[in-house]
C-alpha cells in the first residue's frame, strides 16, 4: 500500500505564518509538520509517499528531498494549477497505479489506528473507506451519515445549524482501491467532498466509514496550530526534534545558556542555541526554536516561538505565536492570542 498527501494548499487561513512558508512544514515541536504525517504512515508499514503540491514546492522538497532520511520514498505530484482535493488525487494517480492508497489531508493530525481501518476496509471489501470522527460542532466540516453497518449513505458537506443530523465529519483520511481514480476526470479542477464521493454512493460502490473516538486536529487555524503543541507535550504523540529530555519535562538542544536566577518549568521545548537571560521564565507549553533570546526577566508561557525570536528584558508572552527573526523591545506585553510572522518588529 501507498500514500498520497494532500499539500497543494496555501494555508491562507494560517496567515501571517504562512506568507513565506507552506503550512505542511512550520514546525510542530521542533520539526516540520509533514515529519508527524510521515512517521504516522510509518505506523502501517507504509514508506512511499506522494506528495501533491502546490504552493512553494521547493520550500517542501528541499526539507524531505527523497524521503531517504525519513526512511521513505517520496515521490512530488506537481499541480501547475489548483486541482482540487480530487483532482490533485488523478494528478498523483502515475506514482500509485494499481495500488491502493491511504490518503491524508495534508493540515490534519490523528491517531486513527490505521492498521485497524486496513483491516476494516479490505474486510467489507470497500471501494472506498472514509476515517470519521466526532466533533461538538460539525458546521464547519463535512458530515457522513452511515448506516447500521457502516456504510456510507449520505455526504452533508458544512451544513447550517438546522441541518445537523450527526457530528461524525470526514477527517481527512481515505482508503482507495485504484478503481477510484476511474472517478476522476484528469486534469480539471475536481472536488473530493463535492464531485468524487457523492458519484461513489451514487453508483452504488460499497463506500465505508470507519468512526474513531480518539484524537484529531486540523492545524489550519493559528489558534488550532498553538494548542497542538499543547497536546504533544502532553503526550499525545512523540516529540521527534532531537532534544535531550530533562526534568520536568524540559526538552533541551544543544549549547542553550541560562542565565542566573531563571526559571524552566515543562512541558516546554527549548532548541538549540537559545539563550535564557537572568530570571527570565520559561513556563509550561513554551517552545522556543533555535537561537531564541529571551531577555532578563522575561516570561514565556503557552506560546510557540520559531527559530531566531529575541525578546527584550521584562517582556511577558502568554498564548502567542511569533514567526522567525521576530525582535519584540523592552517592556512589552502582546495580547494573548496574537500572532505574528516572519521579522515582525514590536
Amino acid at each position: 500500500m501507498k500514500a498520497i498527501i494532500l499539500v497543494g494548499g496555501q494555508g491562507s487561513r494560517m496567515r501571517p505564518l504562512t506568507n513565506h512558508l507552506p503550512k505542511n512544514i512550520v514546525p510542530v515541536c521542533g520539526v516540520p509538520f509533514l515529519t508527524y504525517q510521515i512517521e504516522y504512515l510509518k505506523t502501517a508499514g507504509i514508506k512511499e509517499i506522494v506528495f501533491s503540491i502546490g504552493y512553494r514546492p521547493e520550500d517542501i522538497r528541499a526539507v524531505y528531498g527523497d524521503g531517504r532520511r525519513h526512511q521513505v520514498k517520496i515521490h512530488y505530484a506537481l499541480e501547475k494549477t489548483p486541482l482540487g482535493t480530487a483532482g490533485a488525487l488523478k494528478n498523483s494517480e502515475k506514482y500509485v497505479k494499481n495500488s491502493p492508497v491511504v490518503v491524508l489531508n495534508g493540515d490534519i493530525l490523528t491517531d486513527i489506528p490505521l492498521d485497524q481501518m486496513i483491516k476494516f476496509h479490505r474486510k467489507n471489501k470497500n471501494l472506498a473507506t472514509l476515517g470519521l470522527v466526532r466533533v461538538e460542532d460539525p458546521t464547519a466540516y463535512g458530515l457522513v451519515l452511515l448506516d447500521k453497518q457502516n456504510r456510507v449513505t449520505k455526504f452533508l458537506e458544512k451544513p447550517a445549524s438546522d441541518e445537523v443530523v450527526t457530528d461524525t465529519i470526514n477527517a481527512g483520511v481515505y482508503l482507495f482501491e485504484p478503481g477510484v481514480f476511474d472517478y476522476i476526470p484528469a486534469g480539471v479542477n475536481y472536488s473530493a467532498e463535492r464531485g468524487l464521493f457523492p458519484n461513489l454512493l451514487k453508483d452504488k460502490n460499497p463506500m465505508g466509514g470507519f468512526v474513531w473516538e480518539g484524537y484529531w486536529q486540523d492545524i489550519g487555524t493559528p489558534w488550532k496550530y498553538l494548542t497542538t503543541h499543547w497536546d504533544v507535550l502532553n503526550g499525545s504523540f512523540p516529540v521527534f526534534a532531537p532534544l535531550t529530555v530533562k526534568a520536568n519535562k524540559i526538552y533541551m538542544g544543544k549549547n542553550v545558556k541560562i542565565g542566573k536566577g531563571a526559571l524552566l518549568k515543562g512541558p516546554a521545548i527549548i532548541e538549540d542555541g537559545c539563550v535564557i537571560g537572568e530570571g527570565a521564565r520559561v513556563l509550561p507549553y513554551a517552545v522556543l526554536g533555535k537561537k531564541c533570546v529571551i531577555g532578563k526577566n522575561s516570561s514565556v508561557s503557552r506560546s510557540v516561538l520559531w527559530d531566531g525570536v529575541t525578546l527584550g528584558d521584562h517582556v511577558q508572552l502568554d498564548e502567542v505565536v511569533l514567526g522567525r527573526n521576530c525582535k519584540v523591545h523592552d517592556y512589552t506585553k502582546i495580547a494573548n492570542g496574537s500572532v505574528l510572522g516572519d521579522n515582525a518588529r514590536l
